[in-house]
């Protein structure tokens, strides 16, 4: 596996992994895409903000599984690279054994803490804390579940299998889509129906890659684990950890925010862009994530050119992506709030809901280029910079620029502090990785 990555056309190497990638990252945010979608039409506006307040609880699990996948997966790349099959398996046990004390012990405490983190951390009251409760109790549930299903596509996508990969999330991400129309329309079971659908779909997607572990030819095999190699491994997956996390944050934090300034209607154009921004965010991941298992192999023999040609190719393909996204969000924006909400309820939004819609999914030009870029950092051995760079790009520098818009101009402009944030930390991340360089990219 790891002279193919070593030896193999860059081009054609990267376009073999682009597809299942991104199907597999993709279908991971159909799980939120479906529910808001049949949420928003089933049950009106105030269940497709209920379930946009649990969204964090949900993606912080999926964080979780990115920290502890993509550290063991550079792990585990980086030492078949180096011949050491001993070292790669170690890395895998002692990463899944983490994960299941983690995913045991968090769901313990976010099914006891349920109501306070609803009430006193996301500030829910009334009908719409009843209804975040009745979303929440099956998210928390499954925390194990979501963090596992994010965990082993990584795992198994680096053990050259990313084919499976994508098999597995899509039949996760269909059965969740087709259990969410059962629980809600014949069976009736509102929100609570919906959030049983995501976590059976997550739960299909783990059973469908675990035989990967006892299949022919995988380098995926279990060896007596140490626990000093933890740190490396939270060192190795901590950037693309606080990419996720710092995403949810954003979306936790920005709730509370605009629920404030701009009141429930703000809330539920939020609740729409948010869903845009996730769904982009997984597409943009799939990008990245497609180059990063080529990059940390050749990274790790010093092949800087092949390096720099993954690093183009990725950030080409993330900017295109977005530049699609960026132009359907401003020329069809009350399109867009469609999707999510019947058209009583887009009509009785306030005037300027489009407007906000236009210049929050515009923002998602830059951040297709800077998701991209900062996912490559521990895979450059630089997870430091990845770690800081994912703090930065999302509630680092986005939410103190949207306190700021709306203290000094109007609450309305803060809309436009996802853009502004992406564009001010762009150049520093194509310096970091190399891009802007003349000398030699990726070294390590």
């Amino acid at each position: 596996m790891s002279s193919f990555l070593l030896e193999a056309p860059v081009r054609g190497l990267y376009f073999r992994y682009l597809g299942p990638t991104v199907a597999a990252t993709l279908v991971t945010a159909v799980y939120l895409f479906a529910d808001s979608v049949m949420v928003g039409h089933r049950l009106g506006a105030d269940a497709i903000s209920a379930l946009n307040l649990i969204v964090p609880l949900e993606y912080f699990w999926f964080a979780v599984g990115a920290l502890l996948g993509n550290g063991a997966a550079v792990c585990f790349t980086r030492s078949l690279s180096r011949g050491d099959t001993a070292a790669a398996r170690r890395a895998v046990t002692l990463a899944l054994a983490a994960l299941l004390a983690f995913g045991v012990l968090g769901m313990l405490l976010s099914v006891l803490c349920l109501d306070t983190f609803v009430g006193s951390v996301l500030g829910a009251r009334g009908a719409l804390a009843d209804a975040a409760a009745a979303y929440g109790f099956w998210i928390a549930l499954g925390c194990p579940v979501f963090a596992a299903a994010t965990f082993l596509q990584v795992l198994v996508r680096h053990d050259g299998a990313p084919r499976l990969a994508m098999a597995a999330v899509l039949g996760g991400g269909l059965s969740n889509i087709l259990l969410d129309w059962i629980f809600l329309y014949p069976l009736d079971m509102g929100l609570g129906g919906a959030a049983l659908a995501t976590l059976l779909g997550a739960l299909l997607t783990v059973l469908l890659m675990l035989p990967r572990f006892r299949s022919r030819g995988t380098a995926l095999r279990f060896a007596r684990p140490s626990l000093r190699g933890l740190p490396v491994i939270l060192h190795y997956g901590c950037g693309a950890f606080l990419q996720d996390l710092s995403g949810c944050t954003t979306v936790l934090l920005f709730n509370r925010l605009i629920l404030g300034a701009l009141g429930p209607s703000g809330l539920v154009v939020y609740t729409v862009v948010a869903n845009c921004h996730l769904t982009a965010a997984a597409l943009f991941g799939g990008i990245a994530q497609a180059a990063i298992p080529i990059v940390a192999a050749n990274a790790a023999v010093g092949r800087a050119a092949r390096v720099r040609r993954l690093l183009s190719l990725a950030l080409l393909t993330a900017l295109s992506a977005g530049a699609l996204f960026a132009a359907g969000g401003i020329l069809f924006p009350e399109a867009v709030l469609r999707v999510f909400l019947p058209a009583g309820t887009v009509d009785a939004l306030p005037g300027g809901a489009c407007a906000a819609v236009a210049a929050a999914l515009g923002a998602l030009l830059p951040i297709a280029a800077g998701q991209c870029l900062t996912l490559q950092l521990p895979a450059l051995a630089r997870p430091t910079a990845g770690l800081t760079m994912a703090l930065l790009r999302n509630g680092g520098l986005q939410l103190p620029l949207a306190l700021l818009l709306c203290l000094a101009l109007a609450p309305e402009a803060l809309w436009w502090a996802f853009a502004l944030a992406e564009l001010l930390l762009l150049p520093l991340l194509l310096r970091l990785t190399g891009l802007l360089r003349t000398g030699r990219a990726g070294s390590v």
